[in-house]
C-alpha cells in the first residue's frame, strides 16, 4: 500500500503545484480555469477586507498551493501538509457555502485531501 500512497500523494502534490498557475492568471489548463480563479481572487480580496488586492490574493493562494504541493511530494512533511491544507479548505468550504460560491471545487479538494490522508494511515 505504501508505494500506492506515495504515488497518489506525489500526484496530488504535482496537481497542487500545477493548479497554482490559474491563480496568477496563466490560463492552464484552459481559459475557463483562469476565469474561475480570477473571480475567486476577487472574492478572496473581499474576504480580506480590502487588505489584499485580487492580484495579491492570487499570488498568496498560488504560494500556498505550491507549498502544500511540495510538502505532499516530500514524504516526511506530507501528513502535516495535508492536515494544514484540510483545515484551510474546510474553512474555505464553510465560507464558500455561506457566500453561495461553487461547492464542487471545495468538495473535490476535500475528497482528494481525505483520500491522501487515508492512504497515509493505512
Amino acid at each position: 500500500m505504501h508505494p500506492f500512497s506515495d504515488f497518489v500523494s506525489i500526484t496530488f502534490g504535482g496537481l497542487c503545484i500545477a493548479s497554482s498557475l490559474p491563480f496568477i492568471g496563466i490560463p492552464f489548463p484552459s481559459r475557463a480555469w483562469a476565469t474561475y480563479y480570477a473571480d475567486k481572487n476577487r472574492w478572496l480580496s473581499q474576504l480580506s477586507g480590502g487588505r489584499l488586492t485580487p492580484k495579491q490574493a492570487g499570488y498568496a493562494s498560488a504560494l500556498l498551493r505550491v507549498g502544500v504541493g511540495s510538502c505532499c511530494i516530500y514524504q516526511p512533511t506530507r501528513v502535516a501538509a495535508l492536515l494544514v491544507n484540510g483545515a484551510v479548505v474546510s474553512r474555505g468550504t464553510m465560507v464558500a457555502y455561506r457566500d453561495g460560491r461553487p461547492m464542487r471545487p471545495q468538495w473535490t479538494m476535500l475528497g482528494a485531501i481525505s483520500f491522501c490522508l487515508l492512504l497515509e494511515l493505512l
